[in-house]
């Protein structure tokens, strides 16, 4: 099972509108240059992509920060 997505997701120069957490027969949208590209079998696999990406850019985010901070306050040698 995956997590909705809140918003819009970008995948490069195409735009993914999750279908609304409410109505769970609906389908999300995938737009490129303001159309819709049809997503019928592919949908639950984007959405398991999309999901997994978001989770691995929050993890390099952190990481990114960890990292960062760890440098600034490493002895200069």
């Amino acid at each position: 099972m995956t997590k909705a997505l809140r918003g819009p997701v970008r995948l490069g120069s195409y735009t993914y509108l999750p279908a609304p957490a409410e109505t769970h027969s609906a389908r999300g949208v995938l737009m490129r240059g303001g159309l819709p590209v049809s997503l019928e079998a592919t949908e639950e696999i984007l959405q398991e992509f999309v999901d997994k990406m978001n989770s691995l850019e929050t993890d390099i985010s952190q990481r990114w920060v960890d990292a960062d901070t760890w440098f600034r306050l490493a002895p200069a040698e």
